[in-house]
């Protein structure tokens, strides 16, 4: 039985309530609710670039245009079908993240750029994923070391796989059997103080109803087993807590993003909705964060369309089409919303007086 844990009350920075982002931001930070994230992010990539010189204002200058281009490819994609759609949309998806790069500094542009994935020869449904490469520029690896999941060396993922480490396709992916069990456990996390209000922990909850599907005993495994401790269940939730408490005082900002760090390596994935970003435990993750799953699956998409239109013809006839729309109609528009988040530093959301 788990032992009775100390009392906490939820954190407050400023009057404002401290919660958990997947973004690096600041404790009690509001959410920007933007209906149109393109002319935000290029608004902010504007006023940033005012203030640099030299290298850093060429980088951001670099990258507003990127963004430009993806947002062309974006509105050129929903003008069309598959599966002239899904080259179209992963070309607009390609740009914002070397947008991203861009904006730390990787130098595209003066080396040759390259995609980092490949249709895997003589296979059907099948990426591969190559080794990073001298005097080259790899994208997807760029891209994953900067989402802190980079690639250890040569390996391949099926479409079907890949699209299971995706959480917005998850569902249908279970659904249709192309997995064996769900994973993608969703979880509530509550940055909490002790009654004095000088230390700062975290506890993670979830509805007990999910142990009935879900592999739940895996939370506590890896590295959140040394991080966190189980407390006894509360109001029909399981509850786990950290183990450590730190200590505030002035060093608030600096707690709080540490403690986001730490949370980054606990496989916590993220899903935009009309209420916000939901937040998942990945109980058994792939290599890749998912954003990289969801760039890979939709270059196979767009690959696949130019090279292989027997295959496209398989796809789109076959048992793997629900996969492949599910994921041209999710995937861009989370994506977009993600990369906004990442590159301007705010959590970018989607307004509730939005209608579509």
């Amino acid at each position: 039985m788990p032992r009775q844990p100390q009392p906490g009350v939820p954190a407050k920075y400023k009057y404002n309530p401290v919660r958990y982002s997947h973004v690096p931001i600041r404790p009690g930070q509001s959410a920007v609710l933007t209906a149109d994230p393109w002319s935000y992010l290029h608004g902010y990539i504007l006023q940033t670039s005012s203030r640099k010189r030299g290298d850093n204002r060429r980088n951001l200058k670099r990258a507003n245009y990127y963004a430009r281009l993806a947002e062309d490819f974006y509105r050129a994609g929903s003008l069309v079908d598959l599966p002239t759609q899904g080259t179209l949309l992963y070309y607009g998806m390609l740009n914002l993240v070397k947008c991203l790069l861009s904006t730390n500094g990787v130098p595209l542009e003066s080396q040759i750029e390259h995609h980092g994935l490949n249709l895997a020869p003589e296979m059907k449904f099948e990426l591969n994923i190559p080794a990073n490469t001298n005097n080259c520029v790899n994208i997807f690896s760029e891209f994953a070391r900067i989402l802190d999941t980079p690639v250890a060396g040569k390996h391949h993922a099926m479409l079907q796989d890949a699209v299971a480490h995706v959480p917005e396709l998850h569902s249908i992916s279970s659904n249709l059997g192309f997995i064996r069990r769900p994973k993608f456990l969703p979880i509530d996390v509550h940055f909490m103080t002790n009654p004095g209000h000088t230390t700062l922990f975290t506890e993670v909850s979830f509805s007990k109803g999910h142990e009935q599907n879900l592999p739940t005993r895996k939370f506590l495994s890896g590295s959140r087993k040394d991080y966190f401790t189980q407390c006894p269940d509360r109001d029909g939730k399981a509850v786990y807590r950290s183990k450590s408490r730190k200590r505030i005082g002035k060093d608030w900002k600096k707690v709080y993003g540490n403690i986001l760090k730490e949370y980054s390596s606990f496989h916590i994935a993220s899903v935009l909705t009309r209420s916000g970003y939901r937040y998942y435990c990945d109980l058994e993750p792939g290599e890749y964060h998912h954003l990289c799953y969801a760039l890979m699956i939709m270059f196979y998409i767009g690959s696949a369309a130019r090279y292989r239109p027997s295959e496209v013809d398989e796809v789109l006839n076959g048992p793997l089409r629900p996969l492949v729309t599910e994921a041209v109609a999710l995937c861009p528009q989370q994506f977009l919303y993600q990369m906004v988040s990442l590159i301007t530093g705010q959590l970018c959301v989607i307004p509730y007086a939005q209608i579509d």
